[in-house]
């Protein structure tokens, strides 16, 4: 009786043992796990940062092309495939269940790459509406499904919290320039200014380019009049 007693005593520490060590593993595991995912989470939003910059000198050169239809014309090709990509990330996302500001980082890369389509790409037509608000609306208007599709991606990069400061900055006030949430009492697109300078000064150069066209202009020579 005692020796069952004993062989029962040591099935039971062995189980809880094994039972132990299983869940240290799985545990250790987890760890693993999320250390990777958190340093994935840090390189993303570095490598995001790095992007935004990237964008903004691009759209910046937008805005020397030097006239109203060749920045129209660069503006409707790059909207027009900012929102391809914007609705097919869409479909990855919301089929892969993440929920920005609750789901954890994404380990499938796919879902990565879609992700950071969405905070990159509705960034980007941020800067190039307050950069080129004129153009900007009259390309947003002509197709309502680009006006869905922004209005969703605003509320999901708002929810994100991958982006910088900045960028959370800029979705506001792209919210409030396309009347998405109320404006502040004091709002004013930030860059409006500059772009009236830009072209007031653009104006200047190109009425001095045109004096100095005038002034160079000779005249030629002129027949005397010879009495006879």
């Amino acid at each position: 009786m005692m020796l069952g007693v004993i062989i029962a005593v040591y099935c039971i520490s062995t189980t809880a043992a094994q039972n132990a060590g299983e869940k240290a593993s799985a545990e250790h595991a987890t760890y693993d796990e999320e250390r990777v995912s958190a340093h994935a989470e840090q390189m993303f939003k570095r490598l995001y940062i790095k992007r935004r910059a990237e964008q903004l000198d691009g759209v910046k050169r937008l805005l020397v092309l030097g006239s109203y239809e060749k920045q129209y014309q660069m503006v409707d090709v790059i909207v027009d495939n900012l929102f391809s990509v914007l609705q097919s990330s869409r479909v990855v996302l919301e089929s892969s269940g993440y929920v920005p500001g609750i789901s954890s980082f994404p380990t499938d890369e796919k879902v990565r790459d879609a992700l950071a389509n969405i905070l990159e790409n509705t960034a980007l037509f941020g800067d190039i509406l307050l950069h080129l608000p004129d153009i900007s609306h009259r390309v947003l208007s002509s197709k309502h499904e680009w006006q869905v599709i922004l209005q969703w991606s605003l509320g999901f990069t708002n929810q994100s919290q991958l982006i910088d400061k900045q960028t959370r900055v800029l979705v506001g006030l792209v919210s409030m320039e396309l009347n998405l949430t109320e404006r502040h009492p004091n709002y004013v697109n930030p860059y409006k200014r500059q772009i009236n300078n830009l072209n007031r000064v653009k104006e200047e150069v190109k009425t001095v380019n045109s004096s100095k066209k005038k002034k160079e202009i000779k005249k030629g020579p002129r027949m005397s009049r010879v009495e006879l």
